[in-house]
Protein backbone atom coordinates (compact mmCIF):
# COMPACT_ATOMS: atom_id res chain seq x y z
CA UNK A 1 0.00 0.00 0.00
CA UNK A 2 2.78 2.42 0.85
CA UNK A 3 4.50 1.82 -2.50
CA UNK A 4 1.25 2.69 -4.32
CA UNK A 5 0.33 5.69 -2.22
CA UNK A 6 3.75 7.31 -2.10
CA UNK A 7 3.66 8.78 -5.63
CA UNK A 8 0.18 10.10 -4.97
CA UNK A 9 1.35 11.82 -1.79
CA UNK A 10 4.29 13.36 -3.64
CA UNK A 11 2.01 14.65 -6.41
CA UNK A 12 -0.35 16.13 -3.84
CA UNK A 13 2.54 17.80 -2.04
CA UNK A 14 3.87 19.17 -5.32
CA UNK A 15 0.49 20.68 -6.25
CA UNK A 16 0.12 22.14 -2.76
CA UNK A 17 3.47 23.87 -3.00
CA UNK A 18 2.86 25.45 -6.43
CA UNK A 19 2.69 29.27 -6.42
CA UNK A 20 -0.82 30.71 -6.14
CA UNK A 21 -0.52 32.44 -9.52
CA UNK A 22 0.00 29.10 -11.29
CA UNK A 23 -3.08 27.47 -9.73
CA UNK A 24 -5.35 30.51 -9.82
CA UNK A 25 -5.16 31.09 -13.57
CA UNK A 26 -6.86 27.78 -14.57
CA UNK A 27 -9.55 28.43 -11.95
CA UNK A 28 -10.30 31.83 -13.39
CA UNK A 29 -10.40 30.47 -16.92
CA UNK A 30 -12.74 27.71 -15.81
CA UNK A 31 -15.32 30.11 -14.35
CA UNK A 32 -18.34 29.50 -16.64
CA UNK A 33 -20.19 32.65 -15.57
CA UNK A 34 -17.33 34.92 -16.60
CA UNK A 35 -16.93 33.04 -19.88
CA UNK A 36 -20.62 33.43 -20.67
CA UNK A 37 -20.50 37.12 -19.78
CA UNK A 38 -17.51 37.71 -22.04
CA UNK A 39 -19.17 35.81 -24.87
CA UNK A 40 -22.45 37.71 -24.49
CA UNK A 41 -20.59 41.02 -24.42
CA UNK A 42 -18.63 40.10 -27.55
CA UNK A 43 -21.79 39.04 -29.39
CA UNK A 44 -23.63 42.19 -28.42
CA UNK A 45 -20.82 44.63 -29.21
CA UNK A 46 -20.02 43.00 -32.56
CA UNK A 47 -23.69 42.88 -33.55
CA UNK A 48 -24.32 46.48 -32.56
CA UNK A 49 -21.17 47.99 -34.05
CA UNK A 50 -21.62 46.24 -37.38
CA UNK A 51 -25.27 47.27 -37.70
CA UNK A 52 -24.80 50.82 -36.48
CA UNK A 53 -21.72 51.14 -38.65
CA UNK A 54 -23.89 50.09 -41.57
CA UNK A 55 -26.41 52.82 -40.66
CA UNK A 56 -23.65 55.43 -40.68
CA UNK A 57 -22.01 54.09 -43.84
CA UNK A 58 -25.23 53.92 -45.86
CA UNK A 59 -26.74 56.97 -44.11
CA UNK A 60 -30.03 55.16 -43.67
CA UNK A 61 -30.99 57.74 -41.02
CA UNK A 62 -31.62 60.31 -43.76
CA UNK A 63 -35.07 60.47 -45.33
CA UNK A 64 -34.20 61.01 -48.99
CA UNK A 65 -36.88 62.52 -51.27
CA UNK A 66 -39.21 59.87 -52.66
CA UNK A 67 -38.04 57.20 -50.20
CA UNK A 68 -40.27 55.60 -47.58
CA UNK A 69 -37.39 54.94 -45.15
CA UNK A 70 -36.50 55.39 -42.41
CA UNK A 71 -39.62 57.02 -40.95
CA UNK A 72 -42.13 54.97 -42.99
CA UNK A 73 -45.68 56.07 -42.18
CA UNK A 74 -48.01 55.04 -39.37
CA UNK A 75 -45.64 54.63 -36.41
CA UNK A 76 -43.75 57.85 -37.05
CA UNK A 77 -46.89 59.85 -37.87
CA UNK A 78 -48.57 58.84 -34.60
CA UNK A 79 -45.32 59.52 -32.74
CA UNK A 80 -45.06 62.99 -34.27
CA UNK A 81 -48.60 63.85 -33.17
CA UNK A 82 -47.85 62.55 -29.67
CA UNK A 83 -44.68 64.65 -29.50
CA UNK A 84 -46.66 67.74 -30.53
CA UNK A 85 -49.20 67.12 -27.76
CA UNK A 86 -52.00 66.12 -30.17
CA UNK A 87 -52.65 62.75 -28.57
CA UNK A 88 -52.49 59.27 -30.02
CA UNK A 89 -53.86 60.13 -33.44
CA UNK A 90 -53.44 60.53 -37.19
CA UNK A 91 -51.49 57.56 -38.62
CA UNK A 92 -51.28 59.04 -42.16
CA UNK A 93 -49.49 62.37 -41.53
CA UNK A 94 -52.64 64.52 -41.84
CA UNK A 95 -54.74 65.36 -38.79
CA UNK A 96 -57.52 62.78 -38.90
CA UNK A 97 -58.32 62.27 -35.23
CA UNK A 98 -57.81 59.48 -32.67
CA UNK A 99 -56.48 56.15 -33.83
CA UNK A 100 -55.95 52.56 -32.73
CA UNK A 101 -54.36 51.63 -36.07
CA UNK A 102 -51.09 50.57 -34.44
CA UNK A 103 -50.46 49.17 -30.97
CA UNK A 104 -49.04 51.86 -28.69
CA UNK A 105 -45.64 50.66 -27.44
CA UNK A 106 -43.51 51.54 -30.46
CA UNK A 107 -45.14 54.89 -31.36
CA UNK A 108 -44.71 55.95 -27.72
CA UNK A 109 -41.01 54.98 -27.83
CA UNK A 110 -40.51 56.92 -31.08
CA UNK A 111 -42.45 59.89 -29.67
CA UNK A 112 -40.11 60.03 -26.66
CA UNK A 113 -37.12 60.23 -29.02
CA UNK A 114 -38.88 62.87 -31.15
CA UNK A 115 -39.52 64.92 -28.04
CA UNK A 116 -35.81 65.03 -27.17
CA UNK A 117 -34.08 65.02 -30.57
CA UNK A 118 -36.66 66.62 -32.84
CA UNK A 119 -39.65 65.46 -34.87
CA UNK A 120 -38.59 63.75 -38.11
CA UNK A 121 -35.01 64.94 -37.59
CA UNK A 122 -31.92 63.06 -38.73
CA UNK A 123 -30.79 62.97 -35.09
CA UNK A 124 -34.00 61.24 -34.04
CA UNK A 125 -33.71 58.73 -36.86
CA UNK A 126 -30.11 58.00 -35.87
CA UNK A 127 -31.09 57.42 -32.23
CA UNK A 128 -34.04 55.17 -33.07
CA UNK A 129 -32.09 53.13 -35.60
CA UNK A 130 -29.33 52.85 -32.99
CA UNK A 131 -31.85 51.46 -30.50
CA UNK A 132 -33.04 48.99 -33.12
CA UNK A 133 -29.44 47.94 -33.81
CA UNK A 134 -29.03 47.33 -30.08
CA UNK A 135 -32.20 45.21 -30.04
CA UNK A 136 -30.94 43.15 -32.99
CA UNK A 137 -27.55 42.73 -31.29
CA UNK A 138 -29.22 41.58 -28.08
CA UNK A 139 -31.21 39.09 -30.16
CA UNK A 140 -27.91 37.44 -31.12
CA UNK A 141 -27.12 36.93 -27.42
CA UNK A 142 -30.53 35.35 -26.83
CA UNK A 143 -30.15 33.14 -29.91
CA UNK A 144 -27.08 31.62 -28.29
CA UNK A 145 -28.97 31.10 -25.02
CA UNK A 146 -31.99 29.55 -26.75
CA UNK A 147 -29.88 27.27 -28.91
CA UNK A 148 -27.82 26.16 -25.92
CA UNK A 149 -30.93 25.21 -23.93
CA UNK A 150 -32.66 23.40 -26.79
CA UNK A 151 -30.50 22.19 -29.67
CA UNK A 152 -27.00 22.27 -28.20
CA UNK A 153 -24.39 24.85 -27.28
CA UNK A 154 -22.40 24.58 -30.52
CA UNK A 155 -25.56 25.08 -32.58
CA UNK A 156 -26.56 28.09 -30.50
CA UNK A 157 -23.09 29.62 -30.73
CA UNK A 158 -22.83 29.10 -34.49
CA UNK A 159 -26.29 30.60 -35.07
CA UNK A 160 -25.51 33.56 -32.82
CA UNK A 161 -22.31 34.45 -34.69
CA UNK A 162 -24.00 34.07 -38.08
CA UNK A 163 -26.81 36.36 -36.90
CA UNK A 164 -24.19 38.83 -35.69
CA UNK A 165 -22.14 38.97 -38.90
CA UNK A 166 -24.50 38.12 -41.78
CA UNK A 167 -25.72 41.31 -43.53
CA UNK A 168 -29.05 39.75 -44.55
CA UNK A 169 -30.15 40.11 -40.90
CA UNK A 170 -29.26 43.83 -40.88
CA UNK A 171 -32.03 44.79 -43.29
CA UNK A 172 -34.94 45.91 -41.15
CA UNK A 173 -33.34 47.15 -37.89
CA UNK A 174 -30.87 49.32 -39.83
CA UNK A 175 -33.29 50.94 -42.25
CA UNK A 176 -36.92 51.16 -41.15
CA UNK A 177 -38.37 52.64 -37.97
CA UNK A 178 -40.83 49.92 -37.00
CA UNK A 179 -41.17 47.14 -34.44
CA UNK A 180 -39.33 44.42 -36.40
CA UNK A 181 -36.22 44.26 -34.20
CA UNK A 182 -38.29 44.49 -31.02
CA UNK A 183 -40.58 41.68 -32.21
CA UNK A 184 -37.69 39.30 -32.93
CA UNK A 185 -36.06 40.09 -29.59
CA UNK A 186 -39.31 39.65 -27.65
CA UNK A 187 -40.13 36.33 -29.31
CA UNK A 188 -36.74 34.76 -28.57
CA UNK A 189 -36.99 36.05 -25.01
CA UNK A 190 -40.48 34.59 -24.60
CA UNK A 191 -39.32 31.17 -25.77
CA UNK A 192 -36.42 31.28 -23.30
CA UNK A 193 -38.67 32.30 -20.41
CA UNK A 194 -41.17 29.56 -21.32
CA UNK A 195 -38.37 26.99 -21.09
CA UNK A 196 -37.35 28.38 -17.71
CA UNK A 197 -40.94 28.25 -16.43
CA UNK A 198 -41.33 24.67 -17.63
CA UNK A 199 -38.16 23.68 -15.76
CA UNK A 200 -38.43 25.68 -12.55
CA UNK A 201 -42.15 26.37 -12.13
CA UNK A 202 -41.41 29.35 -9.88
CA UNK A 203 -44.01 32.07 -9.62
CA UNK A 204 -41.32 34.66 -10.34
CA UNK A 205 -40.74 33.16 -13.79
CA UNK A 206 -44.47 32.78 -14.44
CA UNK A 207 -44.94 36.48 -13.70
CA UNK A 208 -41.97 37.37 -15.88
CA UNK A 209 -43.58 35.41 -18.72
CA UNK A 210 -46.83 37.37 -18.25
CA UNK A 211 -44.99 40.69 -18.12
CA UNK A 212 -43.06 40.11 -21.33
CA UNK A 213 -46.19 38.86 -23.08
CA UNK A 214 -47.99 42.03 -22.03
CA UNK A 215 -45.21 44.14 -23.52
CA UNK A 216 -45.23 42.01 -26.68
CA UNK A 217 -48.99 42.43 -27.07
CA UNK A 218 -48.62 46.22 -26.96
CA UNK A 219 -45.70 46.07 -29.39
CA UNK A 220 -46.78 43.58 -32.07
CA UNK A 221 -50.07 41.71 -31.53
CA UNK A 222 -49.15 39.28 -34.34
CA UNK A 223 -46.88 37.56 -31.82
CA UNK A 224 -49.89 36.56 -29.72
CA UNK A 225 -50.52 33.56 -31.98
CA UNK A 226 -47.57 31.93 -30.17
CA UNK A 227 -48.90 32.73 -26.67
CA UNK A 228 -51.05 29.58 -26.17
CA UNK A 229 -48.09 27.39 -27.08
CA UNK A 230 -45.70 29.06 -24.65
CA UNK A 231 -48.20 28.75 -21.82
CA UNK A 232 -49.10 25.21 -22.86
CA UNK A 233 -45.45 24.18 -22.93
CA UNK A 234 -44.80 25.75 -19.53
CA UNK A 235 -47.90 24.13 -18.00
CA UNK A 236 -47.07 20.70 -19.46
CA UNK A 237 -43.51 20.87 -18.12
CA UNK A 238 -44.76 21.69 -14.63
CA UNK A 239 -47.47 19.05 -14.73
CA UNK A 240 -45.02 16.37 -15.85
CA UNK A 241 -42.80 17.18 -12.87
CA UNK A 242 -45.71 17.05 -10.43
CA UNK A 243 -45.85 20.76 -9.70
CA UNK A 244 -49.00 22.79 -9.18
CA UNK A 245 -49.22 25.34 -11.97
CA UNK A 246 -52.82 26.47 -12.46
CA UNK A 247 -52.67 29.33 -9.93
CA UNK A 248 -49.39 30.59 -11.35
CA UNK A 249 -50.75 30.44 -14.89
CA UNK A 250 -53.82 32.40 -13.81
CA UNK A 251 -51.63 35.05 -12.17
CA UNK A 252 -49.56 35.32 -15.35
CA UNK A 253 -52.64 35.76 -17.54
CA UNK A 254 -54.09 38.35 -15.16
CA UNK A 255 -50.81 40.26 -15.37
CA UNK A 256 -51.07 40.33 -19.17
CA UNK A 257 -54.62 41.67 -18.92
CA UNK A 258 -53.51 44.30 -16.39
CA UNK A 259 -50.79 45.50 -18.76
CA UNK A 260 -53.01 45.76 -21.85
CA UNK A 261 -56.21 46.93 -20.11
CA UNK A 262 -55.34 50.68 -19.95
CA UNK A 263 -54.97 50.69 -23.74
CA UNK A 264 -58.20 48.71 -24.19
CA UNK A 265 -60.07 51.05 -21.82
CA UNK A 266 -58.77 54.07 -23.71
CA UNK A 267 -60.07 52.59 -26.97
CA UNK A 268 -63.46 51.83 -25.43
CA UNK A 269 -63.77 55.40 -24.18
CA UNK A 270 -62.54 57.03 -27.40
CA UNK A 271 -64.31 54.86 -29.98
CA UNK A 272 -67.32 53.64 -28.02
CA UNK A 273 -66.74 49.95 -28.60
CA UNK A 274 -64.08 47.39 -27.66
CA UNK A 275 -60.75 47.44 -29.51
CA UNK A 276 -58.35 45.30 -27.53
CA UNK A 277 -55.03 46.03 -29.28
CA UNK A 278 -55.36 47.53 -32.78
CA UNK A 279 -58.14 48.22 -35.22
CA UNK A 280 -56.76 47.71 -38.71
CA UNK A 281 -57.09 43.95 -39.35
CA UNK A 282 -60.03 44.13 -41.75
CA UNK A 283 -58.40 46.95 -43.66
CA UNK A 284 -55.24 44.87 -44.10
CA UNK A 285 -57.38 41.90 -45.10
CA UNK A 286 -59.14 43.97 -47.73
CA UNK A 287 -55.79 45.26 -49.01
CA UNK A 288 -54.89 41.76 -50.14
CA UNK A 289 -58.34 40.38 -51.02
CA UNK A 290 -60.51 41.83 -53.75
CA UNK A 291 -61.55 40.70 -57.21
CA UNK A 292 -58.50 40.33 -59.51
CA UNK A 293 -56.15 40.97 -56.59
CA UNK A 294 -52.56 39.81 -56.89
CA UNK A 295 -52.64 39.00 -53.17
CA UNK A 296 -49.76 41.29 -52.33
CA UNK A 297 -51.52 44.22 -50.66
CA UNK A 298 -52.44 46.88 -53.19
CA UNK A 299 -51.17 50.34 -52.16
CA UNK A 300 -53.83 51.93 -54.34
CA UNK A 301 -56.28 51.13 -51.55
CA UNK A 302 -54.02 52.55 -48.84
CA UNK A 303 -54.78 55.96 -47.24
CA UNK A 304 -51.05 56.53 -46.87
CA UNK A 305 -50.50 56.24 -50.63
CA UNK A 306 -53.78 57.31 -52.27
CA UNK A 307 -55.33 60.76 -51.54
CA UNK A 308 -58.78 59.43 -52.48
CA UNK A 309 -58.53 56.73 -49.83
CA UNK A 310 -57.24 59.25 -47.31
CA UNK A 311 -60.32 61.40 -47.93
CA UNK A 312 -62.55 58.38 -47.47
CA UNK A 313 -60.71 57.53 -44.22
CA UNK A 314 -61.13 61.11 -42.93
CA UNK A 315 -64.80 61.30 -43.90
CA UNK A 316 -65.82 57.93 -42.46
CA UNK A 317 -63.52 58.09 -39.45
CA UNK A 318 -61.15 55.27 -38.63
CA UNK A 319 -63.78 52.84 -37.39
CA UNK A 320 -66.18 53.63 -40.21
CA UNK A 321 -63.37 53.15 -42.71
CA UNK A 322 -62.41 49.78 -41.22
CA UNK A 323 -66.06 48.68 -41.35
CA UNK A 324 -66.24 49.73 -45.01
CA UNK A 325 -63.10 47.66 -45.75
CA UNK A 326 -64.55 44.70 -43.87
CA UNK A 327 -67.80 44.90 -45.84
CA UNK A 328 -65.93 45.03 -49.15
CA UNK A 329 -63.71 42.09 -48.16
CA UNK A 330 -66.67 39.96 -47.04
CA UNK A 331 -68.46 40.68 -50.32
CA UNK A 332 -65.38 39.42 -52.13
CA UNK A 333 -65.32 36.23 -50.03
CA UNK A 334 -68.99 35.52 -50.76
CA UNK A 335 -68.76 36.24 -54.46
CA UNK A 336 -65.32 34.76 -55.24
CA UNK A 337 -64.49 32.00 -52.74
CA UNK A 338 -62.36 30.08 -55.22
CA UNK A 339 -60.29 33.15 -56.05
CA UNK A 340 -59.72 33.72 -52.32
CA UNK A 341 -58.64 30.08 -51.86
CA UNK A 342 -56.18 30.36 -54.74
CA UNK A 343 -54.76 33.60 -53.36
CA UNK A 344 -54.36 32.00 -49.93
CA UNK A 345 -52.45 29.05 -51.37
CA UNK A 346 -50.24 31.39 -53.36
CA UNK A 347 -49.52 33.56 -50.33
CA UNK A 348 -48.61 30.49 -48.29
CA UNK A 349 -45.75 29.90 -50.73
CA UNK A 350 -44.92 33.57 -51.21
CA UNK A 351 -44.41 34.13 -47.49
CA UNK A 352 -41.44 31.75 -47.67
CA UNK A 353 -40.03 32.14 -51.19
CA UNK A 354 -39.67 35.94 -51.34
CA UNK A 355 -41.97 36.54 -54.31
CA UNK A 356 -43.30 39.60 -52.50
CA UNK A 357 -39.87 41.23 -52.85
CA UNK A 358 -40.52 41.60 -56.59
CA UNK A 359 -43.49 43.86 -55.81
CA UNK A 360 -41.69 46.14 -53.36
CA UNK A 361 -39.86 48.33 -55.86
CA UNK A 362 -36.49 49.58 -54.62
CA UNK A 363 -35.44 46.61 -52.51
CA UNK A 364 -32.01 45.58 -51.22
CA UNK A 365 -32.25 41.89 -52.08
CA UNK A 366 -33.82 39.44 -54.49
CA UNK A 367 -35.83 36.29 -53.81
CA UNK A 368 -32.80 34.04 -54.35
CA UNK A 369 -31.26 35.62 -51.26
CA UNK A 370 -34.45 35.15 -49.26
CA UNK A 371 -35.77 31.64 -49.84
CA UNK A 372 -32.67 29.53 -48.92
CA UNK A 373 -33.21 30.25 -45.20
CA UNK A 374 -36.81 29.09 -45.55
CA UNK A 375 -35.78 25.83 -47.19
CA UNK A 376 -33.07 24.97 -44.67
CA UNK A 377 -35.28 25.93 -41.71
CA UNK A 378 -38.08 23.64 -42.88
CA UNK A 379 -35.65 20.78 -43.53
CA UNK A 380 -34.24 21.30 -40.04
CA UNK A 381 -37.79 21.29 -38.72
CA UNK A 382 -38.31 17.80 -40.18
CA UNK A 383 -35.37 16.49 -38.13
CA UNK A 384 -36.72 18.42 -35.14
CA UNK A 385 -40.00 16.49 -35.37
CA UNK A 386 -38.27 13.13 -35.59
CA UNK A 387 -35.73 13.74 -32.80
CA UNK A 388 -37.79 16.05 -30.58
CA UNK A 389 -35.13 17.89 -28.55
CA UNK A 390 -36.08 20.11 -25.65
CA UNK A 391 -38.44 22.90 -26.66
CA UNK A 392 -39.35 21.49 -30.06
CA UNK A 393 -43.08 22.48 -29.78
CA UNK A 394 -42.01 26.13 -29.44
CA UNK A 395 -40.10 25.98 -32.71
CA UNK A 396 -43.08 24.25 -34.32
CA UNK A 397 -45.38 27.09 -33.25
CA UNK A 398 -43.02 29.67 -34.76
CA UNK A 399 -42.91 27.97 -38.17
CA UNK A 400 -46.48 26.67 -38.41
CA UNK A 401 -48.67 29.07 -36.42
CA UNK A 402 -47.05 32.51 -36.58
CA UNK A 403 -47.30 32.92 -40.40
CA UNK A 404 -50.98 31.87 -40.63
CA UNK A 405 -52.50 35.40 -40.59
CA UNK A 406 -50.23 36.49 -43.44
CA UNK A 407 -51.43 33.62 -45.63
CA UNK A 408 -54.91 35.17 -45.47
CA UNK A 409 -53.91 38.84 -45.66
CA UNK A 410 -50.72 39.39 -47.71
CA UNK A 411 -47.07 38.39 -47.37
CA UNK A 412 -44.22 40.88 -47.15
CA UNK A 413 -40.58 39.96 -46.56
CA UNK A 414 -40.40 42.07 -43.39
CA UNK A 415 -43.02 39.92 -41.65
CA UNK A 416 -40.69 36.90 -41.62
CA UNK A 417 -38.06 38.73 -39.59
CA UNK A 418 -39.76 38.02 -36.24
CA UNK A 419 -39.13 34.28 -36.59
CA UNK A 420 -35.80 34.41 -38.41
CA UNK A 421 -33.80 33.76 -35.19
CA UNK A 422 -35.63 30.44 -34.78
CA UNK A 423 -35.27 29.71 -38.50
CA UNK A 424 -31.53 30.28 -38.27
CA UNK A 425 -31.24 27.91 -35.31
CA UNK A 426 -33.14 25.24 -37.27
CA UNK A 427 -30.82 25.79 -40.23
CA UNK A 428 -27.72 25.21 -38.11
CA UNK A 429 -29.48 22.24 -36.51
CA UNK A 430 -29.97 20.76 -39.99
CA UNK A 431 -26.27 21.14 -40.72
CA UNK A 432 -25.36 19.56 -37.39
CA UNK A 433 -27.61 16.55 -37.93
CA UNK A 434 -26.38 15.98 -41.48
CA UNK A 435 -22.75 16.23 -40.36
CA UNK A 436 -23.41 13.75 -37.57
CA UNK A 437 -25.09 11.30 -39.93
CA UNK A 438 -22.26 11.68 -42.43
CA UNK A 439 -19.69 10.97 -39.71
CA UNK A 440 -21.58 7.84 -38.65
CA UNK A 441 -21.77 6.67 -42.25
CA UNK A 442 -18.06 7.22 -42.78
CA UNK A 443 -17.21 5.38 -39.56
CA UNK A 444 -19.38 2.45 -40.60
CA UNK A 445 -17.81 2.39 -44.06
CA UNK A 446 -14.29 2.48 -42.67
CA UNK A 447 -15.15 -0.26 -40.20
CA UNK A 448 -16.58 -2.44 -42.96
CA UNK A 449 -13.56 -1.90 -45.22
CA UNK A 450 -11.20 -2.77 -42.39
Amino acid sequence: MSRVSLPVERVALLIHTLPMSETAVPQRLADPRKSRKRLSTALFLAGFLLRFGFVLWQRTYIQWPGKAYPFAMEVSSIAAHLARGQGYSSPFLHDTGPTAWVSPAYPILVAAVFKVFGIYSNASALVILGLQCAMAAATGVLIYALGKRTLGEKIGLSAAWIWTFCPIFFRWPASWIWDFAASALLLVGLLLISLRVAESGSRKHWLLLGTVWGVAALTNPALLSILPFTFGYAAFGNDRNGRKWLTNLACSVLLILAIVSPWAIRNEVVFGHPILLRSNFWFEFHLGNYHYSNGMGYLGFHPGANPRELRRYAELGEQGYVQWAKSAAMDFLRQHPREFAELTLDRTLWFWDGTSILYQGDEWWRPWKFWPLSVTAWLGFIFLLTRRPRGWPLYAACLIVYPLPYYFVYPVAKYRYAIEPEMLLLTIYLGSVLWSELSIWRAARDSASA
